[in-house]
């Protein structure tokens, strides 16, 4: 499922912090001889990598947990605390960029969830999400990581993406499910039959979720010019990375953040 463009609003004081980082330094200032360049402005690669607080879902609300007499567990490193299940970005999360347009990756999730009822148990673990599509997998079976491949659900269609840059850092964080996740009802009722419970919900149900991830703008001191115009930051933020900043113009913006995603 599609994801398009986002608008956050950035003040002068996110887009200055960003500058301080040291991640952009104008071309002017960097040639002038009793200042050393602050950083180099080259792309690096084409992917970049994710990290974060990943995916949180209250599964108490969409299951009715305590109703059905199933307690959720986080395994494989996840939490579950009162029916909310929270999993940690994992290794390999990249968003993949090219031509100053993103065109995929995927955010792969850490440990996963056991629901259990009386003595028997099914762990749904693996969750990936395909960036590019908005589809979530995850592996359905007796312990983490291991079972059979199953469409759990997928991210809502939206014209938004949302996101913010970190105070004093070359970071920013990519808000994926800000209007939901719409999950495959069909696959609910099967982890119920599993445990002997009924759960039922209407198809493709949406539930209120967090998808948070974590990039960087740069490598070090490099930055990856391709990944900046391909958030859209290059516009939003006034910044050529070919002829440099106009530091003066930058600093008086309070502007919308326009990530335009490219993604078809």
């Amino acid at each position: 499922m599609p994801l398009m463009t986002a608008y956050r609003r950035v003040s002068a004081v996110a887009v200055a912090a960003l500058l301080i980082s040291g991640i952009a330094a104008p071309a002017a200032m960097a040639a002038t001889p009793d200042r050393a360049p602050a950083a180099s402005v080259v792309a690096p690669g084409p992917n970049t990598v994710l990290v974060g607080a990943g995916l949180s879902l209250d599964l108490e609300d969409l299951l009715d947990l305590e109703a059905h007499g199933i307690v959720a567990v986080g395994v494989g490193g996840a939490a579950a605390v009162d029916g909310e299940v929270s999993l940690k970005v994992g290794k390999n999360s990249v968003l993949t960029h090219k031509n100053k347009k993103i065109v995929g990756g995927k955010v792969l999730l850490q440990g996963g969830v056991e629901l259990r009822k009386g003595g028997k148990k099914v762990v749904v673990s693996d969750v990936a999400v395909d960036i590019r599509t908005g589809l979530i997998t995850a592996k359905v079976g007796a312990k983490v990581g291991v079972g059979s491949l199953v469409r759990l659900g997928s991210l809502v269609k939206s014209d938004e993406v949302y996101a913010q840059l970190h105070d004093q850092s070359s970071k920013a964080t990519l808000y994926l499910a800000e209007d939901g996740i719409a999950l495959n009802a069909s696959v609910l009722a099967d982890l119920g039959t599993r445990i002997g419970a009924c759960i039922e919900v209407d198809t493709d149900t949406v539930v209120d979720a967090d998808l948070d991830v974590v990039l960087d703008l740069a490598v070090g001191s490099v930055v990856d010019v391709d990944l900046v115009a391909a958030l859209g930051l290059d516009v939003a933020l006034g910044l050529d990375v070919d002829l440099g900043i106009d530091l003066d113009a930058i600093l008086d913006l309070d502007l919308g953040l326009d990530l335009d995603l490219g993604i078809l």
